[in-house]
């Protein structure tokens, strides 16, 4: 057990996105919680409250989240149609393009670690992250 909490950390290093020069310029300047939203973003829009939810963050939080964002226009803010007390939050086109890099160069990651390992390796790990998600209460 020691030896995985000795582990746990440079798996987690191991998974992170190797950025280039450019991506860090473009990148650096957002918070880990900015990349969030937008990624939570991805689906399409939504309500400020579900994306407070889906980042278990306080209504407030998640306002002043919005607000920097949609002040470098990453986000934009809608009506929602079938209730106006509702504002609805949506990536830009940036936004979105950014995203799609990100997750991009996430697989990339993934596959070139992953490379090595079997089918069944994989099968195996798969299985063993569900299981620890499972005992965790959940996957998010």
């Amino acid at each position: 057990m020691c030896r995985l909490l000795e582990l746990a950390p440079a798996v987690r290093r191991a998974f992170e996105v190797r950025l280039d020069a450019e991506q860090r310029a473009l990148w650096r300047s957002l918070t880990v919680h900015q990349l969030e939203a937008l990624v939570a973003l991805e689906a399409g829009p939504t309500s400020m409250h579900s994306l407070c939810d889906r980042l278990e963050i306080s209504e407030s939080a998640g306002t002043a989240l919005v607000d920097r964002l949609a002040a470098r226009n990453l986000v934009e803010r809608q009506d929602d149609p079938d209730d106006r007390r509702v504002v609805r939050i949506a990536a830009s086109d940036t936004a979105q393009a950014m995203v799609a890099q990100y997750q991009q160069l996430k697989r990339d990651r993934l596959a070139t670690l992953l490379a090595d390992l079997s089918t069944d390796d994989l099968a195996t790990l798969v299985r063993i992250y569900e299981s620890v998600l499972t005992g965790a209460g959940g996957a998010r």
